[in-house]
């Protein structure tokens, strides 16, 4: 640690600290308008600058290191006037149009201007008068107001690995602009918007539509994916506006993706589920929820009177929350007596819990944000992690940026891969090749230590089966030559930290369980900690919707069973999917749906599914309603209720309730803290003792889905 001291308060700081950080941390202030910790210092708007005792010029505090004994001070005559010549020198190009700018009343130049600028100016030009560009779908460019500080460039290129704008131009017809002043063509995440401290980039969606201080602040949980990203959203009169990411809020640190920033306003479309239907001549017509609930029950006693509990199933969501998952469950198992219910969990993570369970005996295995940024060395297998968690994936193009070697064996030219220090460009589906030719390479030339894992079981066995798969071998399967194989498993087994990584997604068809338990067998085999092999749950209650037990539990149908079987299921409850467009099958899924003596869809759209359904649910969405999700770290967030429900819908778990009283059975449910009181034992993962096994990892062309 290094000692200095600002204002007169000294602070310790590690070494490399900037004098800027050094000050953040401590609380003491210090104007900028080009930093962003995300970013490499860049030093550009000079606004930062602070005296240093003993030496004559100023220093920027963004791009100084903090030394030992050094005396600084942020508020003096002679800073105050330099920070005034400064924002003079902006606001001479800049537009004074803060009455229609959408940034006005947060806007970091203003409050700048409010605090050091001049109440008078005292030069005078030319003004910028480049015509707006509201060409692109969703950010729009208003070069005038921009003070060139080059963070959206900056953001888009170093944080989210684009590259899509940059500054082009010499002096004063310096811009910010896609390449040629092209429409702008990106992943349209708007990391630039939020990172402009200007209103020269704007959401289209945003644009004149409210005033800041017009809407109330909220922190809520993205419904995406298994990041679990804080984002904070701006309410007007029940409404959303827009959503953000902030500084240092969140596991996400104030980074979003496309969806997490823009992807809310479905919850007000025109197409929103509003009344409970039923299907009567063969279409499906509104009606009250006391004759839906009715009627619902009735059909529902009849087919158990007819066929038995057992002929009744249940799939479950994985973006709706823990409350709504278990409240399904408690309902199928507790009313109907079945333990057929299942989720699309069953075609992507549950491969990854089954081969978790066989490789180290646990039951769970939640990801850790960090992981990428402690590696040296990280290998990628036939995954898309940037668009599978996108904020999570930003910290593997971080950790690049630190000097980690990024390997990508992937038949897609994905994100990472154009990132990546090496694409190996493997056939598809060839992963589990790839991995145990691997090992075969690290057994061959002694590059792991026998002494160490020859006692884990199955040891034998595993040995024998790797030698199969020699370097040749593997390269006939995986289209590599022998010395990429061979480069590859030298370079992973030499580096200190290593990490592998996958992902593991119903829409995957390329990895299959065996995939993952070669994955797991190559974290055994180096002798590395279980957290060196990193494969998320894809959606934003992915693990929540496992752990409240939406899965067979004893001798019940899982979703393969259900769907796909031998027609043993005559009543079926979907919640919150749509299998005809999103399970794997699609013919076959529908074909069984609508052999169906009864199905019952509830969702928050008339999806495909639910237009050939006997009886349809509205519910309430994501906006509408509070509950808990958990994310792929195992992290339990609450998400707040920030509209009204949509017509007459219903969160998930209200439903269920009021449908198991039709029914004549009270689950002693009133409220969603009588849920959440269940959910807080049932959740508690806790440590287990690990449990190692090398199991065989077989490489077929077709998966046999009966161990899943």
């Amino acid at each position: 640690m290094i000692e200095l001291t600002i204002n007169g308060k000294t602070v310790q700081v590690e070494p490399g600290t900037t004098i800027l950080q050094a000050a953040q941390r401590n609380g003491i202030y210090i104007p900028n308008l080009c930093y962003d910790k995300r970013l490499r210092p860049y030093g550009g708007c000079r606004l930062c600058v602070v005296e240093v005792e003993g030496q004559k010029r100023l220093f920027a505090a963004c791009s100084t290191p903090a030394e030992q004994g050094m005396a600084v001070h942020t508020e003096t005559p002679k800073l105050q006037k330099a920070r005034r010549t400064v924002l003079e020198l902006l606001l001479l190009h800049h537009p004074l149009d803060c009455p229609v700018c959408d940034k006005a009343g947060e806007c970091d130049l203003q409050d700048l201007g409010y605090k050091y600028g001049p109440t008078k100016p005292r030069f005078f030009a030319e003004r910028k008068n480049d015509p707006e560009r509201v060409d692109a779908p969703i950010v729009e460019r208003n070069p005038n107001r921009c003070i060139l500080c080059g963070k959206c460039a900056r953001i888009c290129y170093e944080n989210q690995g684009v590259g899509a704008i940059e500054l082009i131009g010499r002096g004063f017809k310096t811009k910010i602009s896609p390449a040629f002043e092209e429409t702008l063509n990106c992943e349209f995440c708007g990391q630039c918007i939020d990172a402009c401290p200007v209103g020269a980039l704007g959401s289209r969606n945003f644009r004149h539509r409210s005033r800041v201080w017009m809407m109330e602040e909220f922190k809520t949980i993205c419904p995406y994916c298994g990041c679990g990203c804080t984002t904070n959203v701006s309410v007007r009169e029940g409404k959303i506006m827009r959503a953000r990411g902030k500084e240092d809020v969140g596991i996400n640190e104030g980074n979003l993706c496309s969806i997490g920033r823009f992807g809310f306003d479905y919850i007000y479309s025109e197409k929103r589920l509003t009344k409970p239907m039923i299907k009567k001549d063969g279409a499906l017509v509104s009606v009250s929820w006391d004759e839906a609930l009715r009627y619902t029950a009735e059909r529902l006693n009849s087919i158990k009177q007819k066929y038995g509990s057992s002929a009744i199933g249940a799939i479950g969501s994985q973006r709706c929350t823990m409350e709504d998952n278990y409240m399904l469950q408690r309902f199928m198992r507790d009313v109907i007596n079945a333990d057929n219910i299942d989720s699309a969990a069953r075609f992507g993570y549950a491969k990854y819990i089954t081969a978790i369970k066989k490789a180290f005996g646990l039951d769970y295995l939640p990801i850790k944000w960090k992981s990428p940024l402690e590696a040296d060395c990280i290998l990628v297998v036939e995954s898309d992690i940037t668009s599978t968690l996108p904020v999570w994936g930003l910290n593997f193009i971080q950790a690049k940026h630190r000097g980690a070697n990024l390997i990508v064996a992937d038949a897609k030219e994905t994100k990472l891969a154009r990132w990546s220090t090496e694409w190996l460009r493997i056939r598809p589906g060839a992963g589990i090749a790839l991995l145990n030719g691997i090992m075969n390479i690290l057994v061959e030339e002694g590059l792991y230590d026998s002494n160490k894992v020859k006692t884990i079981p199955n040891y034998e066995s595993f040995i024998d089966h790797i030698k199969e798969f020699t370097p040749e071998k593997a390269a006939s399967i995986t289209g590599l030559s022998v010395e990429e194989i061979k480069n590859l498993a030298r370079l992973y087994a030499s580096s200190k930290n290593r990490l592998l990584a996958l992902t593991s997604n119903a829409m995957e068809n390329t990895k299959s369980i065996n995939t993952m338990l070669a994955a797991t067998n190559l974290v055994l085999l180096m002798g590395d900690n279980i957290d060196t092999i990193q494969v998320p749950a894809e959606y934003s209650n992915t693990m929540g919707t496992w752990i409240c037990g939406v899965r067979p539990q004893s001798d019940g149908l899982n979703t393969y069973k259900m769907l796909y079987g031998q027609g043993d299921i005559k009543a079926l409850y979907i919640m919150g999917e749509n299998p005809i467009i999103t399970f794997h099958d699609t013919s076959t899924v529908e074909k069984t749906l609508k052999e169906m003596e009864l199905l019952i869809v509830q969702d928050i759209f008339l999806t495909d599914t639910a237009k050939i359904a006997d009886i349809v649910f509205p519910a309430a969405s994501w906006g509408e309603k509070e509950g808990l999700l958990m994310s792929a770290t195992g992290d339990i967030q609450s998400i707040k209720k920030l509209s009204s429900e949509t017509g007459d819908s219903l969160p998930d778990w209200k439903i269920f309730v009021e449908l198991a009283r039709a029914m004549n059975n009270d689950l002693g449910i009133n409220s969603i803290s009588d849920i959440r009181s269940v959910i807080n034992e049932i959740s508690k993962i806790g440590e287990k003792e690990i449990s190692p096994s090398f199991n065989i990892a077989k490489y077929d062309d077709i998966e046999d889905v009966s161990d899943n």
